[in-house]
């Protein structure tokens, strides 16, 4: 990856960090009813809720939660490599100045 890449390419990643944390919480509010009062719709109703917010690895919850992680560690190796490449890059200038300076 080019250097001069990693901000556009963290900004991406940031963005789509920030998506997926909005339907983590979505998702965690999200209000499972019977609607029909009925044991089928009970039966439905519960079925439901522990496909998107059981404590199963399936979950969709431990899905999208395992995504954002994910994302998160993409976001701080992206940071960190840009970081330090302006490290370098900070001390090359500043090298170069000295020598353009003594001219």
């Amino acid at each position: 990856m080019e250097p001069s890449s990693i901000p556009g390419a963290l900004a991406a990643f940031r963005d789509a960090q920030y998506r997926v944390a909005e339907k983590i919480s979505a998702l965690q509010s999200l209000q499972i009813r019977e609607w029909a009062e009925d044991p089928v719709s009970g039966e439905t109703a519960q079925q439901f809720a522990e496909r998107t917010n059981g404590g199963d690895a399936a979950s969709a919850l431990a899905c999208l939660t395992g995504y954002e992680k994910q994302l998160t560690a993409a976001c701080d190796a992206l940071q960190r490599s840009y970081d330090a490449y302006m490290l370098v890059e900070g001390d090359n200038t500043a090298r170069w100045g000295m020598h353009d300076n003594g001219k």
